[in-house]
């Protein structure tokens, strides 16, 4: 191995390039299920994240020095970043120092390294997770269990962090548990019974994932239940439900704590039934927008908003401006019009495309991230281990399924 120098550089340049990569794994992660992006734009992001590791890598020990600083710090993509040069040199010195991060560092830099050691390989780094993953700490062994889980390769102690009172580890073991097809009917019982909207929603996805039986029947429960319906249930039958769970989520728009949700979920649904509730919707002040999401994903529609108004609306203090252009119901009537022909409803629907029951759809790469996500789960849900092993949080160029 060619021993690292300091060739000459303008340090202002090096540190660009160390802040821009901290933002875009940032900005990637928060980006990993958007319904605006489809998977090449993830791929165009995590190349301009390439792009300053380039630069970060012919910068050498300058690269190192900066690194070093902040692989300890107090901001999770920061010490992404630092990991990630770090590994990239591949000097056993610079190696332990990220092992020796992964025992002490702070919570918010041990989640950052966490974040840099999913998409490395573990040779160097397999013991020290596995014993952190059987360690007291819940969330640094539910963060190593998160790592090895990621990476298909078993996690001593699962069973106990599952069941852990700290949320954050809870909803790491869980997804953990749903890779590796080690999570059982109770655990996720418990789970969904938890206060934690993002438990919960954690246990769902896992199950799916695990193709557990009867997953849509206590969506459907969960849903309509009349005292503390659970609005993670409610989406979750977005994903897994069928035709008949139009009717169901129709009469959960009335419900004012879910209503969001279900119309949030007839668009995951894809079912043309729920078209003219949705066009009615779009009329609402508070479900318009939501509605014409929930339209545009069913139908594949680009063209059924207005101009965002001038002079903009006054915003109440503490709340953010809407981003979203506004609906324009008469304009997403006509589209419908010309569209409905070609989607008939012997079909579910996502952005335009017929999703089929068994198998990914040829068209799977060309859906947004978030369609990608809902109709993996559900093709899990139904068929289980007969369905790919697929890792949706991977790098895109290695989201590809494998047996």
């Amino acid at each position: 191995m060619t021993a690292l120098g300091r060739p000459p550089v303008l340090a202002d340049i090096v540190e660009e390039h160390f802040d821009e990569l901290d933002f875009l794994w940032e900005h990637r992660e928060s980006n990993l299920f958007t319904p605006d992006w489809v998977l090449s734009d993830l791929a165009e992001h995590e190349e301009r994240a390439e792009a300053h590791l380039d630069g970060l890598r012919l910068a050498e020990l300058h690269a190192v020095d900066l690194a070093r600083e902040r692989l300890m710090g107090e901001e999770t993509f920061a010490a992404t970043a630092a990991a990630l040069v770090l590994l990239e040199t591949g000097v056993p010195e610079l190696l332990d120092l990220v092992r020796a991060a992964l025992r002490s560092a702070g919570q918010e830099a041990f989640h950052g390294i966490r974040i840099a050691l999913r998409h490395y390989p573990l040779e160097p780094f397999g013991a020290v997770l596995r014993d952190l993953s059987a360690g007291s700490d819940p969330l640094r062994a539910a963060g190593a269990a998160d790592v090895l889980a990621f990476q298909r390769l078993a996690c001593p102690g699962l069973e106990r962090l599952v069941r852990a009172e700290e949320p954050g580890a809870r909803v790491l073991a869980l997804s953990a548990a749903g890779r590796l097809g080690a999570l059982t009917a109770e655990n996720v019982r418990a789970a969904t019974a938890s206060p934690e909207a993002e438990v919960r929603k954690a246990a769902l996805e896992a199950a799916a994932r695990m193709g557990m039986p009867e997953l849509a029947a206590y969506g459907r429960a969960a849903a309509t239940r009349e005292i503390d319906p659970d609005p993670e249930a409610v989406a979750l039958l977005g994903v897994l439900g069928n035709a008949v769970d139009v009717a169901t989520l129709h009469a959960l728009v009335a419900r004012p704590e879910l209503a969001e949700a279900a119309v949030g979920a007839l668009g995951a649904l894809g079912r043309v039934e729920a078209v003219p509730l949705l066009l009615e919707l779009m009329a609402d002040d508070a479900l318009g927008i939501p509605a014409t999401a929930a339209y545009r994903r069913v139908t594949g529609a680009d063209d059924v908003e207005g101009a965002k108004p001038f002079p903009p609306p006054e915003v109440a203090e503490g709340e953010d401006e809407e981003e979203a252009l506004p609906p324009d119901p008469a304009k997403a009537r006509a589209d419908w019009e010309q569209r409905a022909s070609r989607l008939p409803p012997s079909s579910r629907w996502q952005r335009g495309f017929p999703v089929p029951d068994g198998y990914l759809l040829p068209e799977f790469d060309a859906l947004t991230l978030e369609c990608r996500r809902d109709v993996y789960l559900a093709l899990r849900a139904r068929v289980g281990a007969g369905a790919p092993d697929l890792e949706l949080e991977a790098l895109a160029r290695r989201q590809r399924p494998t047996a």
